[in-house]
């Protein structure tokens, strides 16, 4: 090169650093500005507007600007020529789940969630005596949880894991990200797949299982455990990728009807190779993770065990008694270290094995009650959950017509409606049915719209996926966050516990007409916690006196905005009925007030101690 020629090649290579700079610091700017416009958007939300539909009527418009802007800056990155790199899809997909799942703790002044609170009542109560009681709740019959946060709270010089409360899902969700994306890599030749199915599957994972609680921390068990064996003991299959089918075959008459070609169940990718050391090592960590989640949680365990199951089943694992060994380890844990909760519940266990029809009606037809608000809550998971299945499976057979691998999916995809056939689960099991499913779920939707050649389908592509995203985000502050109503909980009710605890003698009763309570935080074996249940009538006054009077080291009937909204939501009691109960109680003159505020008020019966304000 000529002088004049170096000359001039110096200051064209340092211009064309500088574009590169500014350009990627305009790619970077997209999700920075949407999570500094959506936080300040949710931070100006107030609590006071949410109504029956949740969350939703707390929110500024601005949040969903910030939203369209990340949505539009991440499928830009996503599907163009040259997709954008992974540590900015990767900030792309955390500034999502900080705007979804950080949208509660930012507006509501209080961790919502009242279960959450329990969980850290059970965790303080291990933390000081070091033991559980599996007689006070059948959540101490599994007591991992409990047990690890109590650690990891003393170990850190913390007094409770309430600080742990409010942010926990986005804490979850992070972690679950990493696996994800993992699952969803394996699975296809072409990263946009797996960026797609993580930024999809976010907003689809609305069951809001993942509070501070054991089923949070065990889904993570759950889909690590799948990943170890997906990666590492997955069949290596030699001489072909794909399995003929006899055109003349039961299957190959199927195949045409399906316009699929006569391979359909292409065999999925060769196994990460490892030393048998290394794969005993693996081993372990499988096993590992299946005893800690089965100490853990009640239903976490069974749904390992059918995954597994399915996967041998359809001979995507090599560790073919891996289902009976975890089954065994499951049924010795239930035998020996769960006796306090079966031996009074084995109806509770087994007594819905095989009924669907009435699985489905208490998990599906019995939860459409309360008010008009709660009602559409519902309809709208219900169609949510049928829009994701029903895309998912359009998704496999656009994969399996391209030649990919589809069966692995399937199975883990399919196997967790075989949980219906087990236990309603307090009619909860559609809600976990879908969570298991949906990792996988996502990743065969994701295939409907990636990959997405030759080049010009790619703006079609985009936008149907812009169109996606759209829809799923828009509906999951409505399904996620619709019970928000009740599942908030309230400064005043909190107030009103707070009392409690500093005036009520160790053994009182604490009586509430419902159990939305935000209480057992603390103290949890001090107390006799008394929440009545449902059936209200003309009896309830006498029935809360009998309760009170039953205890000679007194009782205390808390009365709550918090229980009421309940009621009235989710029960389906008529509007104001709360406020006509409470005026029951008063008019009686067997109860007084000992204190108050404006949405709380603690009674004693007559006879009792004065209280404070």
């Amino acid at each position: 090169m000529s002088g004049d020629a170096a000359r001039l090649a110096v200051p064209a290579a340092a211009g064309q650093r500088i574009r590169s700079g500014l350009l990627a610091g305009a790619e970077w700017a997209a999700p920075t500005a949407a999570l500094a416009l959506g936080i300040w958007a949710l931070e100006r939300g107030d609590a006071a507007d949410i109504g029956s539909l949740g969350l939703v009527t707390a929110l500024r418009p601005e949040l969903y600007v910030a939203l369209a802007l990340l949505t539009a800056s991440f499928l830009r990155g996503l599907f163009r020529a040259r997709p954008a790199s992974d540590p900015l899809l990767a900030a792309h997909v955390v500034v999502l789940v900080v705007l979804l799942f950080g949208a509660a703790p930012i507006i509501e002044p209080l961790p919502r969630v009242i279960s959450g609170w329990l969980h850290v009542g059970f965790a303080d109560y291990i933390a000081r005596t070091g033991e559980t009681l599996p007689e006070l709740d059948a959540r101490f019959s599994w007591p991992g949880f409990f047990a690890l946060t109590a650690m990891a709270t003393r170990a850190a010089g913390m007094p409770d894991a309430m600080p742990l409360l409010a942010w926990a899902p986005v804490g979850f969700n992070l972690l679950y990200a990493a696996v994800v994306f993992r699952l969803a890599r394996m699975s296809s030749t072409d990263a946009r797949t797996a960026w797609l199915a993580l930024w999809l599957f976010f907003p689809a994972n609305w069951v809001g299982q993942d509070y501070f609680g054991p089923q949070a921390m065990n889904y993570l068990f759950y889909l690590v455990l799948l990943m170890v064996l997906l990666r590492w003991f997955h069949p290596v299959r030699p001489g072909g990728l794909y399995r003929q089918r006899p055109s003349g075959s039961p299957v190959g008459l199927l195949l045409r009807l399906l316009r699929l070609p006569p391979r359909p169940l292409p065999l999925d990718r060769v196994a990460d190779q490892a030393g048998p050391a290394s794969l005993v090592g693996l081993l372990a960590v499988v096993l590992a993770v299946f005893a800690a989640s089965t100490v853990s949680h009640q239903l976490t365990p069974v749904a390992i065990v059918v995954s597994v199951g399915a996967l041998v089943l359809v001979r995507r694992c090599t560790l073919r008694t891996l289902p009976v060994l975890l089954a065994v380890m499951l049924m010795a844990y239930i035998s020996y270290g769960a006796v306090a909760y079966w031996q009074g519940h084995l109806h509770d266990m087994f007594g819905s094995f095989g009924n669907v029809g009435g699985t489905v009606k208490d998990g599906a037809v019995e939860r459409v009650h309360g008010d008009a608000g709660h009602q559409l809550v519902v309809w709208l998971r219900v169609v949510l959950a049928l829009v994701v299945w029903g895309l998912a499976a359009f998704g496999a057979w656009r994969r399996t017509r391209r030649g990919q691998a589809v069966l692995g999916l399937l199975a883990l995809a399919g196997a967790p409606f075989l949980l219906l056939a087990m236990q309603s689960y307090g009619g909860e099991i559609f809600l976990r049915v879908y969570a298991f499913a949906l990792p996988f779920m996502a990743i065969l939707l994701a295939a409907l719209l990636v990959p997405a050649w030759p080049a010009p389908r790619r703006v079609p592509a985009a936008l149907m996926a812009g169109a996606l995203s759209t829809v799923l985000i828009g509906a999951f502050f409505v399904a996620r966050y619709g019970n928000d109503a009740f599942e908030q909980v309230r400064p005043a009710d909190h107030r009103a516990v707070e009392w409690l605890y500093a005036h009520a003698p160790a053994g009182a009763s604490f009586v509430s007409v419902t159990s939305n309570v935000p209480w057992r935080a603390q103290g949890v074996e001090r107390y006799r916690y008394l929440p009545l249940g449902q059936d209200f009538g003309p009896t309830t006054i006498p029935a809360i006196e009998d309760e009170m009077r039953s205890n000679p080291k007194g009782a205390y009937l808390i009365m709550t905005k918090g229980q009421f909204v309940f009621a009235e939501t989710f029960l389906g009691k008529p509007l104001g009925w709360g406020e006509n109960l409470e005026r029951q109680v008063i008019d009686s003159g067997r109860f007084r007030a000992v204190y108050t505020n404006p949405e709380a008020r603690v009674y004693v019966l007559g006879s009792s101690e004065r209280g404070g304000q």
